[in-house]
């Protein structure tokens, strides 16, 4: 299991302390919403907050994965209630390791449902 399976079977199981604990000390994590924390007691705290504000995991799959070079890139739908409201969330996750420790994360999401193409421009 690597760093990123690791990282998110803690969001899975609402443990703080084992996804926190893949990540470098001085880690750099940009959320899909914008949001930079910078290190791992900001991960940390940042994480703490969503759980407590209510926040839940209900699912997290990985539905194809690449590694090479230190860098994890993997496609997932996460099945989740935030503020909330219950949600599937498709998105990309791109990790950079150092020494088998996250050092970087970026997550990207789809804003709207995946679909086929009709035709039109959707505004």
């Amino acid at each position: 299991m690597n760093a990123l399976h690791v990282y998110l079977d803690g969001w899975r199981r609402n443990d703080v302390a084992a996804a926190v604990g893949v990540l470098t000390e001085a880690c750099v994590l940009v959320d899909s919403s914008g949001t930079v924390l910078r290190g791992r007691d900001a991960v940390a705290e940042w994480m703490s907050g969503w759980f407590a504000g209510g926040g839940v995991v209900h699912d997290w799959q990985i539905t194809d994965e690449s590694v090479a070079d230190g860098v994890i890139t993997a496609q997932w739908v996460v099945h989740a209630t935030i503020q909330g409201v219950e949600a599937r969330v498709e998105g990309r996750t791109v990790a950079h390791l150092r020494d088998g420790a996250i050092s970087y994360l970026r997550d990207y999401t789809t804003s709207t449902p995946l679909g086929d193409w009709d035709g039109t421009w959707a505004g």
